[in-house]
Order: structure tokens, then sequence, then C-alpha cells
């Protein structure tokens, strides 16, 4: 008797039809890639940090905008550096910090370009959410690596759903 209760005996019973439940949202590399572009107008500004003659301002979601702000009556936008999902920054010893998307970058400036000098992956997101997601009780989609890069999950009418999670 206590074997019987103690043991949890739900097996799923997975639909064919239509049912609410979770769907992965995926990035493949190229979401990943961080590249210099011409400057551009800030349209979106999220942290502002000066670092010496530098001025650095984030464009929420989109990257970093890189200033020389030598003449602070005249700072002259040098170029705009895209990285994909990025929401945040930090800068120290002449680095930048950043997100991009899930992972965070370390980035060295210069007034003409700039180089990523490390990649940490996954930092910003539990490495088990990108397998299934954090509700219970819930049909999802499993997960297709060669969609991409998990990077978060979304509520979703999915399709005669083969993945659950208890």
């Amino acid at each position: 008797m206590i074997f019987l209760i103690s043991c949890d005996p739900f097996v799923p019973t997975f639909p064919n039809g239509v049912v609410e439940g979770m769907r992965p949202v995926y990035v493949d590399s190229v979401s990943f890639a961080i590249t210099r572009q011409e400057s551009r107008a800030v349209v979106n500004p999220g942290k502002i940090y000066v670092y010496g003659n530098a001025l650095l301002i984030n464009e929420v979601d989109e990257g970093i905008h890189v200033i020389d702000n030598s003449d602070k009556t005249n700072p002259k936008n040098l170029f705009f550096i895209n990285i994909p999902g990025n929401t945040d920054m930090a800068v120290k010893d002449g680095l930048i910090y950043a997100n991009n998307h899930t992972d965070m970058v370390v980035i060295k400036v210069s007034e003409t370009d700039f180089e990523t000098v490390n990649r940490i992956e996954n930092l910003f997101f539990e490495p088990l959410q990108t397998e299934r997601p954090d509700q219970h009780d819930v049909y999802f989609e499993c997960v297709d690596q060669s969609k991409g890069k998990v990077i978060g999950w979304e509520v979703a009418m999915i399709k005669a759903p083969e993945c659950y999670r208890k």
C-alpha cells in the first residue's frame, strides 16, 4: 500500500489536435553576430557611460553607439556596434561587458574599431530552460536544435505536442 501511494503513475496523454502549450523561441547564429556599422541617430537609448574621451550609449535591443566626446561642445558619432538583443552594458578597465541575447560579450573599443575579446554563452539563461520551459503541467513543442539556439519560451497553440513537463 505504501508503495502505491509513493509511486506517481501519471503518464500524460498526448492530444492529436491543437492545444495551448509552450513554444521555444529560437535565434540562429546570425542573430548573435556582432558587427561594426556606420554611425546613426540614437532612437531608444538605455545606459550611458563616459569612459575617457568616449561616450558609449546603449541602443536597447540593438547595440552600442561609440561617440568621441573629447570636445564636449561638439561630440562626434564615430560608429555603431551592432549587438543583437543587447539591453545592458557595463564598462571596466577599458572593456565593455554587454549582453548579446543570452550570452555576455567582452569588447575592446578604439576610436576607429572594436574587437570582441571574449564570449560567455548562456550566462543570462539557465541551460535547463533551453531544453524545456519553466512552467509545470504543460505541453510544449520539443526543441529542434536545427532551428537555432533557444532563448526563451512563449505561450502558443501547438499541434499534436510530443513533449510534456510534469
